[in-house]
């Protein structure tokens, strides 16, 4: 009977004819896991001239010998097939009873040395004919030597002791990742089982790179002979007889690097066994450094929140008759809210409040390099007008085409409580009077974000008398959503900052009370923050 064979691996698929369909769905006769494969991928149709394979239109496309099919393709003995992370090769009859699978050959060598390289497909479902005791202890090797470890640099020589435990005839081993940045593979771990544990092993970046861009584990049981093996590494000299290369998947089952493991063994090199358990414990390899680097970014995370932290103000203004309070909560571990306190010449205080367009780190910049402009800004250009325009024609470079930042300031004059504001594409300023109206002070004056056009940006003036309070909020206050997702709005928060009592403090607790009994305490889907000024 006509079958398909995995090239690789152990999976034959009999061609029971006339008439079948390869593909994703559980309805095909013959079904494949890979989520690259399409729902109904090919056909298989037996007529007098043989077994023909035609494409139904997949997504990623039928090959058939490394050419992508458009028609019916007549099928010859050896063809391969090829649907994305699944070779196969076509059989018109019977293989021998006692035919072993058959493996991609790197090297078509004719010689007596000749190589022979194994290939086989690495991912979570890979079904390995091998003795559940080798798996079960792969398995536990792996689970027992790398205990708790999260940091990378102790979870990879852990990994590279336990594949010696488990491959006695190992004689090196090493470790390259991708780095996640630049794209380029490092070494990240090697071990000798003797010399010179700082050597460097011998490498060849043409077994590496097969396995990377095919997501196959590579064996070579002559590796000496292998004339694909990069020459200046030395293989001969070093006496290596067997490598074995097993590429690391990440969830998406996408390559971030390898293991590499070779042997001088002449009585005993790798095999095919090998092989399937070395697969085995890379899959438990790839989600230990899988769960490192989590654990490291969030490391970075965290540092990085301390460093946003220290741009913010780490106390709030002593002046007599003035009380200043705020609240700030990012969405995220880092946001793009900004606010800040910062003294003026001439016996001025600025109060500003900026929102950067995004969420997380690239916003989290922008607000770093947002913060020190201001201040420089407003230190340097007396004219709050002036220096609104200036701050703009410094971060129109910074935002670029799809980033922009708005922002609100008010500069007191600490001698008689009046002050000066300019809002760009900010929500206005309210002010709390001593009879409880709400003021909306700059609305319709206020200038286009900043970092997108050159404009000028208009001033107005205000007083801050005593029992009057000035809030200051990002959209993140209007933006909180309710049980049915409705939205909190700017009408509801002036309504809330009629009733709030006539002091900054009170008064930004009396809005977050507001708040989260509006949205039932479920978390903010924006960055938040509130800045309340109150005179005596």
């Amino acid at each position: 009977m006509a079958h398909l064979r995995e090239m690789g691996g152990f999976a034959v698929y009999p061609l029971r004819g006339p008439r079948l369909t390869l593909g994703r769905a559980p309805d095909c006769d013959i079904v494949l896991t890979s989520r690259k494969v399409s729902a109904h991928h090919a056909l298989f149709l037996q007529t007098r001239d043989g077994w023909f394979v035609e494409d139904l239109g997949s997504s990623n496309g039928t090959f058939v010998n490394g050419q992508r099919i458009s028609e019916r393709v007549l099928l010859r003995p050896g063809d391969r097939l090829e649907f994305f992370g699944l070779t196969l090769e076509f059989h018109p009859d019977d293989a021998p009873a006692n035919s072993k699978a058959v493996f991609t050959l790197l090297d078509s060598k004719d010689s007596a040395g000749a190589s022979v390289v194994s290939a086989l497909h690495v991912d979570d479902t890979l079904r390995i004919n091998v003795a559940p005791e080798a798996k079960l202890r792969a398995i536990l090797e792996f689970s027992r030597n790398l205990g708790q470890a999260l940091d990378l640099t102790e979870v990879l020589p852990r990994i590279l002791n336990s594949l010696f435990v488990i491959f006695p005839q190992a004689d090196r081993g090493f470790i390259v990742l991708r780095d996640p940045i630049t794209g380029r593979l490092l070494p990240k771990a090697v071990k000798h089982r003797q010399g010179d544990p700082k050597s460097t092993p011998a490498i060849s970046r043409t077994i590496i790179d097969h396995a990377l861009q095919s997501g196959q584990a590579v064996l070579s049981a002559d590796a000496g002979h292998d004339a694909r093996f990069d020459a200046s590494q030395s293989i001969r000299q070093h006496q290596i007889r067997s490598i074995m290369c097993v590429p690391l998947l990440d969830r998406d089952n996408q390559p971030v690097g390898v293991i590499q493991l070779d042997t001088q063994s002449l009585k005993i090199p790798f095999n095919e066994d090998d092989l399937d358990v070395l697969v085995v414990a890379a899959i438990q390899a790839s989600r230990a450094v899988e769960l490192a680097r989590l654990h490291q970014e969030r490391r970075d995370l965290e540092a990085a929140t301390e460093i946003q932290k220290s741009f913010l103000p780490s106390e709030r203004p002593q002046i007599p008759g003035l009380r200043f309070a705020d609240y700030y909560a990012s969405a995220q571990q880092i946001g793009g809210d900004y606010f800040d306190y910062i003294p003026l010449p001439g016996h001025r205080l600025a109060v500003a409040v900026g929102d950067v367009a995004g969420k997380g780190v690239p916003a989290a910049l922008l607000m770093a390099r947002l913060s020190a402009e201001v201040r420089y800004t407003l230190a340097s250009e007396p004219r709050l007008a002036e220096a609104a325009s200036r701050l703009n024609r410094a971060l129109k470079r910074a935002c670029g085409e799809d980033r922009f930042v708005t922002l609100l300031v008010v500069v007191l004059d600490l001698h008689d409580f009046s002050f000066t504001l300019v809002n760009a594409g900010h929500l206005p300023l309210l002010k709390r009077t001593t009879d409880g109206r709400i003021e909306t002070l700059g609305e319709g004056t206020g200038g286009i974000p900043l970092g997108v056009l050159d404009r000028p940006y208009p001033e107005s003036a205000g007083h801050l008398n005593p029992g009057e309070v000035l809030i200051l909020t990002t959209d993140g206050v209007i933006d909180v959503r309710g049980p049915e997702e409705q939205t909190y709005g700017f009408d509801r928060l002036k309504i809330t900052c009629a009733t709030v009592p006539a002091d900054a403090q009170a008064a930004v607790e009396a809005i977050l009370r507001d708040i989260n009994a509006f949205c039932d305490h479920r978390a903010h889907p924006d960055d938040l923050t509130l800045v309340c000024v109150s005179r005596h």
